[in-house]
């Protein structure tokens, strides 16, 4: 990964480290396709491990497509007051697959 989109990713990563959990989700639910907790640390493991220029295996970028794509359907599900905090996490895992 090239110095800028690092650079960015590991902005996007400290700015979703900093928010809180929205309240509105409940842990452990399945909000379209997507469990609430689950996508979170799937999505947020893979991009830590890119942000520290490790070149993810074809089957993790494969997965974190997949996580993204159920993400982006399930985004519609999320109480509204969750989704910015969820569109910020397809933010982050965009930033990986576009690298």
């Amino acid at each position: 990964m090239r110095d800028q989109p690092r650079r960015d990713l590991v902005a996007q990563l400290r700015a979703h480290l900093a928010e809180p959990f929205p309240e509105s989700v409940e842990r452990g639910e399945v909000y379209g396709e997507a469990d609430a907790v689950m996508i979170d640390a799937d999505i947020f493991g893979w991009a830590l491990r890119a942000s520290q220029g490790e070149s993810l295996p074809a089957l993790d970028r494969t997965r974190l497509q997949q996580a993204a794509d159920e993400l982006a359907r399930s985004l519609p599900a999320f109480p509204v007051e969750a989704r910015p905090y969820y569109e910020r996490l397809l933010g982050i895992a965009q930033l990986v697959l576009d690298r």
